[in-house]
């Protein structure tokens, strides 16, 4: 399958008066098409920074950024317009983002096909079965205000997906919904996924939602440092620089501090804490 996203070494420093917050520290990412992978890890980790570079928000400090076949390190503004326009469906933690609030929610959903000059009956039938997809065909005419935090955020997901992107990003997509809802809008998206051709890529801090996800990423100060398959054992990421990060649960349970010892062993690499000689 051809690779949809590809970012080597990507760094990410965000300036705060006089103080620099490295969100990103080196992190390679590789995504195929078709695939539907979770990212997971401590708030400040990275997670929502990774995501608004992937959606062109914001440009990386260093490294690169390929997405679409789209160099978003060095990209124009009119190929950034187009991008936004028939490459990327994004789904902010603050979903109202997504919504224009004076509109209703057929509205809200034909407005980027509108802007993309679909005609009037082909953007409401798309409208409607995208609505009637996350289950509010019934609320199709309702304003955006008198529908409940879930239910805008269903309406949120159907505005990204209505230009049909190649990609979708969302930063805590299921946040407002209870775990039946949230089951089905994964179900929704694995099927988009899987039979669409369309490539998810979703923030989530619920770790038993993302295990229904193809693959599992785990960011941990600015790096990818573990990754697991869905019903496989999870792996610690090596990156180009053959640095590996281990989760911290693991370290402590394994009594490793700072350092360790490394053996070659015919298994491959014996990871062992650093023991004082003189104790």
């Amino acid at each position: 399958m051809p690779t949809i996203i590809d970012c080597q070494n990507l760094i990410k420093i965000h300036k705060q008066g006089n103080l620099e917050v490295v969100a990103l520290q080196g992190l390679d990412l590789t995504m195929e098409q078709g695939e539907f992978i979770s990212i997971v890890g401590a708030s400040g980790a990275g997670k929502s920074t990774l995501l608004t570079i992937l959606a062109g928000f914001e440009r990386p400090s260093a490294g690169r950024a390929t997405v679409v076949e789209r160099d978003l390190t060095d990209i124009s503004p009119r190929d950034l317009t187009r991008y936004y326009r028939r490459d990327v469906g994004f789904v902010w933690q603050d979903f109202t983002r997504n919504l224009v609030p004076y509109l209703k929610a057929l509205q809200n959903v034909e407005l980027p096909l509108l802007l993309g000059g679909i005609g009037g009956r082909k953007r409401k039938k798309r409208a409607m079965a995208l609505l009637d997809a996350v289950g509010l065909r019934g609320k199709a005419h309702a304003p955006v205000h008198t529908l409940s935090g879930g239910e805008q955020q269903r309406l949120a997901l159907c505005v990204a997906l209505a230009p049909g992107p190649k990609l979708l990003l969302a930063d805590e997509l299921t946040g407002e919904l209870d775990t039946e809802t949230s089951l089905e809008i994964f179900e929704l998206l694995r099927q988009l996924s899987h039979e669409g051709g369309l490539s998810v890529l979703v923030v989530t801090h619920d770790v038993a939602i993302a295990q229904r996800t193809d693959r599992v990423i785990r960011i941990a100060d600015g790096r990818i440092a573990t990754q697991s398959r869905r019903g496989a054992t999870e792996h610690a990421s090596v990156d180009n620089r053959g640095m590996v990060q281990l989760p911290r649960d693991m370290m402590i349970e394994a009594g490793i501090t700072d350092q360790i010892r490394l053996k070659v062993v015919p298994e491959g690499i014996l990871l062992q804490p650093e023991v004082d000689d003189e104790s």
